[in-house]
């Protein structure tokens, strides 16, 4: 299907693909061929490049010289920073709805009509959530099972709550917003920006609206070692980035009265310490002793009571053991259960709505 953008169309709305991109040109035919490759075809794309110093601004041109009505580029002069380049991709999107799609990143042919089928049958929905499938650096596909194990619409101050124990959506991609609910909600400026800006986002459109959540796998998140998330874990924004970010989430809570928000905090620096373990154990099976180490001991710095803990005393006994006790440590933990990765599904949040999307 031939994409075709157009205004004011009430029956299939716009939908404005914001592509941000620096030095990922080995991954932009596939973000870009995903979008044209969808089966919807009321859609926009809106590129912009950071000053990438690989071949990611020539791709662009060639896509924009074929698809001339269909695709905006941008590029900055030199690199201002994620936020100037997602900005100019925003800047000019006309969309009803929009994304926030990385350059490594790619959609499944039906996530655009999926969604927009969830966001036109809940119109008090502030934003769609899908599920991913994970690629790696080659390309392979590994799956994982959903987060919620039902599609449903699930009330906004639930969701916040849930917010406030997991991440839910790793890779920004999975979101399609509505515009007018996401308006003056973002952040900008800092690593709290580049890390966790549409984390806070996505919270406080929770505090205002119910969002949907579609279990279907509709996109492509890539993990290499460029990744931003890879260089989170190494200087351990992964950990305490969420613990910062729920303090703050407790602050914007407050005012609508989401009570269980508040409540939530203590549990969830509970659960922010546990991560650190899972984090010290993935630091130890990647082969770094040194972040593994930072990991353990921040772990016990949040939640001091986690000594009691069995993975806690499992790396506590790493720290001393010998080259083949390491090992077995280290294959045990490989084989523990939602330890490394998650392994289940969660049911929604009381006064979900399941729906269908088919």
């Amino acid at each position: 299907m031939a994409l075709n953008p157009r205004l004011n169309d009430p029956d299939r709305p716009l939908v404005s693909m914001l592509i941000f991109n620096y030095n990922y040109g080995r991954y932009l035919r596939e973000c870009f061929d995903s979008v044209l490759a969808q089966t919807y075809d009321n859609i926009e794309i809106n590129f912009s490049d950071n000053a990438s110093t690989d071949d990611s601004w020539e791709i662009a041109l060639e896509y924009q010289k074929r698809y001339p009505s269909t695709i905006f580029i941008a590029r900055n002069r030199q690199n201002f920073g994620t936020d100037a380049n997602f900005k100019n991709c925003a800047i000019n999107a006309r969309g009803k709805y929009f994304v926030e799609l990385c350059s490594d990143d790619a959609l499944l042919p039906d996530f655009t009509r999926i969604c927009i089928k969830a966001l036109e049958s809940n119109l008090d929905a502030g934003f769609a959530l899908v599920h991913r499938t994970i690629l790696d650096e080659n390309g392979k596909r590994i799956e994982e099972p959903p987060f919620y194990n039902q599609t449903c619409k699930i009330p906004g101050a639930a969701q916040a709550a849930v917010y406030m124990m997991a991440a839910v959506n790793p890779a920004v991609t999975q979101i399609m917003y509505r515009k007018m609910m996401s308006q003056d909600k973002s952040v900008s400026g800092g690593l709290g920006a580049r890390y966790y800006g549409t984390r806070i986002m996505d919270f406080h459109i929770c505090c205002e609206h119910p969002i949907v959540y579609i279990k279907t796998p509709l996109m492509l998140h890539r993990l290499h070692l460029l990744n931003d998330s890879f260089r989170a874990a190494d200087n351990m924004m992964e950990v305490i980035g969420p613990y910062v970010l729920n303090l703050q989430f407790v602050d914007m809570a407050r005012p609508y009265g989401h009570q269980e928000v508040v409540d939530r905090l203590p549990a969830s620096v509970e659960k922010i310490a546990r991560l650190a373990l899972r984090y010290s154990v993935r630091a130890l099976i990647s082969g770094s002793e040194r972040n593994a180490l930072k990991y353990f001991h921040l772990s016990a710095a949040f939640f001091p009571e986690i000594v009691e803990d069995v993975i806690f005393n499992k790396l506590t006994s790493y720290w001393m053991a010998d080259a083949d006790e390491k090992k077995r440590l280290l294959d045990g933990f490989q084989s523990e259960s939602n330890l490394v990765t998650r392994t289940i599904s969660y049911d929604p949040p009381v006064g979900s709505i399941l729906i269908s999307l088919t």
